[in-house]
């Protein structure tokens, strides 16, 4: 049958060489290469999918309900709830944070995650079965799933919330008691061993069969700045190693993966996110296809906590509705938001309630749950996904070379891959190859922070034990130069050399630079007529640093001139936007310099006494 509407009738046909040619055309003699971008495990991402870049067709990824599971575990998803809205709860005292998990449940959120820290520092300050009782009283559990995050005792907290649940609720209570021994050993806590949160799951499944006992946690990989493929492997590995100590007590492969609950980071890169998710299903499926077992995977994804800043923290609000859509359309069964302000402490209800709205918008206004497995046979997603798991899939394999995960964090295997990957990434946002809105790029200097919350927003112990993958925020360095500005006010004089639309892009380009250390650039947009008024400008502005700014032709002509002059007129240090060396200037600033050292120098300057 003809369709009656030929759309594409009055056109040729596409020719992959043909829009190749256009893409150079555009780039103005840059290599097409520059298109193609690369993740820290060296996987490309190309502008444009075609049929050819899918995986080979006899690795089928199956229907959405069926196995291999790899587009999800449900042939159609709910309408009225596509994913399960989960809200982390850290309010130390147990009676306020029962408030605070109805006042949560009332307004939209369909889970709960306690973090427990007896202490009361770093969570709620449960131990006991009464504090556990106060903890969940109201709650209907059949209906709301209580999760834990319990890493300072998490067996006795798990005891003790099983305890705290009415024997008449047990058979229906949906819980997720999250016992995950070597992510506890990854963020540097004692947990407990795996052999006893297999222990735990066999005396626990016939109890409470709606609950999950077990968890596979990969995030202290990403936040400790590992790559995507290291994530994907550590998260395989710690599900083999939960099958293999359930198996030394009696437990079926299939008994271990429908009581364990795997756990991803979600970043802002929505493509990625897509495919990282699908990548881990199809690894943990071949996994399960070993051990003679169809069964999908469940997962949850929550939103970075690296990709976090202190510094315009209201730009986070951006970042986690990009991870949340990209968790969404990846098929995540769980999704957790941090609230926007979690790097700065403990949240207020503005920002929990800006993170359970974006949810709940996605959710029910974007209706992203309606389809299911929207990315599916999408030629990037496809093909990045495959790209992902064929990355990951030795770095498994290298891991049980090694004996296994616990064996593999003894030797320190993964946390030397993480660390490799971090100075990467610490360099590329040095350099702002990585850009951070808010932080390397476009600062505001003039911004109003939130009151910085009395209580901490992370589990992470203050002293970790040996062999911990420390965490990191992608904006730590700039934000502890921004707090060395504060108590300076330090600014730096811009010599704009020229016209306005010579040294307009250059003089942008600095501004931009020094404020992302909190210097405040002065004279951006003002055209001197002469050296004399150029100097005059400079002593007025009461600056003791200066950046010249003009283009080549300019600097040749006057950038050595101007900086002697520059010298003699009381500049301590003077930098020029590009390239180009004179003899009175010190340093250069450029695209692809190491800007964080220039701002760190700045600043040690400033520093100094007089």
């Amino acid at each position: 049958m003809t369709h009656p509407f030929a759309l594409a009738s009055g056109f040729t046909n596409p020719e992959i060489a043909r829009w190749q040619e256009l893409a150079e055309k555009a780039l103005k003699g840059a290599p097409f290469e520059r298109l193609i971008g690369q993740t820290y495990d060296g996987v490309p991402v190309r502008p444009l999918y075609t049929s050819a870049d899918a995986p080979n067709p006899a690795e089928q990824t199956g229907v959405a309900g069926q196995a291999p599971f790899i587009r999800g575990a449900d042939a159609v998803r709910d309408a009225f709830l596509p994913w399960d809205v989960r809200q982390t709860i850290l309010t130390p005292d147990p009676q306020a944070a029962n408030q605070t998990a109805l006042y949560d449940l009332e307004r939209g959120v369909s889970s709960l995650e306690f973090v427990i820290d007896p202490t009361g520092n770093c969570g709620v300050a449960a131990s006991r079965v009464a504090d556990f009782q106060v903890l969940i009283k109201g709650i209907f559990v059949a209906l709301a799933t209580v999760a834990l995050d319990a890493p300072a005792d998490p067996l006795g907290a798990a005891r003790a919330l099983a305890d705290a649940v009415p024997e008449g609720d047990r058979a229906t209570a949906k819980l997720a008691f999250n016992l995950d021994p070597l992510a506890a050993r990854m963020n540097g806590q004692t947990g407990c061993s795996l052999e006893a949160a297999a222990g735990f799951a066999a005396q626990t499944q016939a109890l409470f069969p709606m609950a999950t006992c077990l968890r596979a946690d990969a995030r202290p990989v990403h936040e400790g700045g590992g790559s995507e493929a290291q994530e994907l492997a550590v998260l395989i590995a710690s599900g083999i190693a939960h099958l293999r100590a359930g198996e030394a007590l009696g437990l079926s492969a299939a008994a271990v993966n429908s009581t364990l609950l795997f756990t991803l980071a979600a970043g802002p890169d929505v493509v990625v996110e897509i495919a990282k998710q699908r990548a881990a299903r199809r690894l943990w499926a071949r996994v399960l296809d070993a051990c003679g077992v169809a069964a999908p995977m469940r997962l949850q994804a929550v939103t970075s906590g690296r990709m976090q800043t202190k510094r315009d923290p209201w730009t986070n609000i951006l970042r986690a509705t990009c991870a949340c859509f990209g968790a969404a359309a990846g098929g995540a069964d769980v999704i957790t938001i941090l609230p926007y302000s979690s790097a700065l402490g403990l949240a207020d209800e503005n920002a929990r309630r800006i993170a359970r709205n974006t949810q709940l918008i996605l959710q029910e206004e974007s209706h992203l749950g309606r389809v299911t497995d929207p990315a599916g046979g999408a030629w990037a997603m496809e093909a990045l996904a495959e790209d992902l798991a064929q990355a990951a899939w030795p770095l498994v394999q290298e891991i049980e070379r090694a004996g296994g995960l616990p064996t593999a964090l003894d030797q320190g295997l993964v946390q030397a891959w993480v660390a490799q990957t971090r100075a990467a990434r610490v360099r590329d946002v040095a350099k702002r190859k990585t850009q951070l809105i808010g932080i390397n790029i476009y600062a505001n200097l003039d911004e109003v922070l939130p009151a910085k919350p009395a209580i901490a927003a992370t589990s992470t112990p203050a002293t970790p034990l040996p062999g911990a993958i420390p965490p990191m925020r992608l904006a730590q360095d700039f934000e502890a130069l921004r707090d060395r500005a504060d108590s300076l006010s330090p600014k730096i004089f811009l010599a704009t050399l020229g016209a306005l639309a010579k040294f307009s892009a250059r003089a942008g380009f600095a501004r931009n630079a020094f404020e992302a250390g909190g210097i405040k650039a002065l004279g951006t947009d003002v055209a001197h007529t002469d050296q004399a008024e150029l100097i005059a400008a400079f002593k007025a502005s009461g600056a003791q640093l200066v950046c010249l700014c003009g283009d080549d032709a300019t600097y040749e002509a006057q950038a050595a001139e101007a900086a002697a002059a520059l010298k003699a007129a009381g500049a301590t240090q003077i930098w020029l936007a590009g390239k180009f060396q004179a003899p009175a200037i010190d340093r250069n600033l450029f695209a692809g310099a190491d800007i964080l050292a220039e701002l760190t120098h700045a600043i040690t300057l400033l520093e100094e006494p007089a």
